[in-house]
């Protein structure tokens, strides 16, 4: 008999405070829903949502009906107001007289649909097919001039022989290759001389 008044009385000051609780439990849950939404508020204002997507986009340049390249890329981007795509994994191939010579690979870029100029970067690398290498931060592709250029770190390989720089200049084949800053070179040759008169 005594157990049961103590076991009664607590039970309606028990059950308004279990509701309070859930009701400040609710309260909290609410105010920490309404946290991410004030910090993601910000980024939905600048983030952008493409007009077009397009999945194993191509991109074919001809002159008189010989390619002169195709550019490759697993997702192409367009924006409202702006006339360059974004290209997301893209790869370039440079042909001459419709036979290949070399590729471009990269991360991502940007094409422009008027000029067809290209803006490639991330991991940017140029082989050749007879093994010449360049490899690069960033690469800017004038489509009239048919000529590359950076103003970044670039390092060219041949034959063993490398050349690092800052800044280039050259054609997709890379017969031609200016680096214009900071050059480096190793040269094969010389190594092998230093290594046998050691």
């Amino acid at each position: 008999m005594n157990f049961m008044p103590r076991l009664s009385l607590p039970a309606p000051r028990i059950v308004p405070l279990v509701w309070a609780a859930l009701l400040m439990a609710g309260m909290a849950g609410c105010f920490n829903a309404d946290e991410p939404a004030r910090t993601a508020a910000p980024a939905a204002k600048t983030g952008r949502i493409p007009e077009q997507q397009f999945f194993d986009y191509r991109l074919i340049e001809t002159e008189k009906g010989v390619r002169l390249w195709v550019l490759e890329s697993d997702k192409m981007l367009k924006y409202a107001g702006e006339r360059d795509v974004h290209l997301i994994t893209l790869q370039m191939d440079f042909f001459k007289q419709g036979n290949h010579f070399s590729v471009l690979t990269a991360d991502s870029g940007r094409a422009n649909l008027k000029n067809n100029d290209i803006h490639a970067w991330g991991n940017v690398v140029i082989i050749t097919d007879d093994g010449r290498k360049l490899e690069t931060g960033e690469i800017f592709f004038n489509n009239e001039t048919q000529l590359i250029h950076n103003d970044v770190f670039n390092r060219f390989t041949r034959d063993g022989d490398v050349l690092t720089g800052i800044g280039l200049e050259a054609t997709p084949d890379l017969e031609y290759i200016e680096i214009k800053q900071s050059v480096e070179a190793q040269v094969e040759d010389e190594a092998n001389a230093e290594s046998g008169d050691r």
